[in-house]
């Protein structure tokens, strides 16, 4: 079986199974009681993974991920007797995921716990990493924890049931990673576009790997956000307003944000124009509306960016294809270079 272990500060290891058999938690957490968050979506399409477990079932959307939905669960786990030798298991999408990592991280001040990501998205970026949380009112992330999971089984056999709009917004953080470094990710994009729209899962699988083995190379050197990480958010800061305000997927937001940061590079002269020139092409190559119309409501949402340091906001702009620099940049910057 093809694994994958990471250390960082906050945990000793956690280990990650590539496109292992979705029940091998079982084996994972041997006898141990087991309480399980997940959706009635996977329910409905893989009831066999539930054998009878301790479930509770919540909405994987943004409109769940918040206080209130941590309070029932936290009700929840409390009435099924739920104690610190206990493990708790997510099976589900990026919201799944988070909020799985951050009521492990705060019940009776820490349970394991391990992860099953269902979604392209959290499988290649979500799951990976520890940051765990939810939003508070329109304020994305707000609220969480850095707590990495025992165990990630990444199973692709998942992608196959996926809407096309959940395919293609985890397809646009994966083409994020060969933007800013992965040139084995950008080959595999380049060379199987028909594969890849085809959910091929050969070439899938490959994706998902190469994604993981990028993300935790960088979490391994900076586990708590402070340098090297900040790359990650390559067309998130502007991705997540465009989120937030249209109500778009996170990785079909984030495209267009990347596209936003291409055009901000280019406009600063960092970036030539005929690499911006590839990368918009390679975007809409796979299909993708790449263009964006910021207004008040965006602008208002980057104010209150996590990425916000006193009046100036960390922005990942491009030197080159694989080459992401971290600039501070004012607000009256952004705007004036995307308006």
């Amino acid at each position: 079986m093809q694994k994958k272990t990471y250390c960082t500060e906050r945990k000793s290891a956690t280990t990650i199974y590539f496109s292992s058999d979705k029940n091998y938690f079982h084996e994972l957490v041997g006898d141990k009681r087991i309480a399980i968050i997940s959706s009635k979506n996977i329910l409905k399409s893989y009831p066999e993974i539930f054998h009878g477990e301790n479930t509770i079932f919540i909405n994987d959307d943004e409109s769940q991920k918040n206080l209130a939905t941590v309070n029932e669960i936290i009700s929840w786990l409390l009435q099924l007797g739920i104690d610190r030798h206990s493990y708790i298991v997510g099976i589900g999408g990026g919201i799944v995921c988070d909020i799985t990592g951050f009521v492990s991280h705060i019940y009776m001040r820490g349970i394991r716990f391990g992860l099953i990501p269902t979604t392209l998205l959290a499988m290649s970026d979500a799951a990976i990493g520890g940051k765990n949380g939810v939003n508070f009112g329109e304020n994305k992330n707000m609220i969480g924890s850095f707590d990495n999971p025992d165990f990630i089984i990444a199973d692709s056999s998942f992608v196959q049931t996926l809407s096309q709009e959940q395919y293609m917004s985890g397809l646009g953080e994966i083409i994020k990673y060969a933007l800013i470094g992965n040139e084995k990710i950008l080959n595999l994009l380049q060379d199987n576009q028909a594969k890849i729209l085809d959910r091929n899962n050969e070439i899938i699988s490959k994706l998902v790997e190469e994604s993981i083995l990028t993300k935790t190379e960088i979490v391994e050197n900076d586990p708590l956000d402070t340098s090297i990480r900040h790359i990650l958010n390559f067309g998130h800061t502007i991705g997540h307003s465009i989120e937030l305000t249209e109500n778009l997927p996170h990785g079909i937001a984030v495209v267009k944000g990347m596209n936003a940061s291409v055009d901000i590079s280019l406009k600063m002269e960092i970036l030539k124009s005929d690499k911006a020139k590839y990368i918009k092409q390679l975007l809409t190559s796979f299909g993708y509306d790449i263009s964006y119309n910021l207004g008040e409501k965006h602008i208002e949402l980057l104010c209150h960016d996590k990425k916000k340091d006193d009046s100036q906001i960390r922005f990942v702009l491009l030197e080159d294809i694989g080459k992401p620099i971290i600039k501070k940049m004012s607000l009256e910057q952004i705007t004036a270079l995307i308006g």
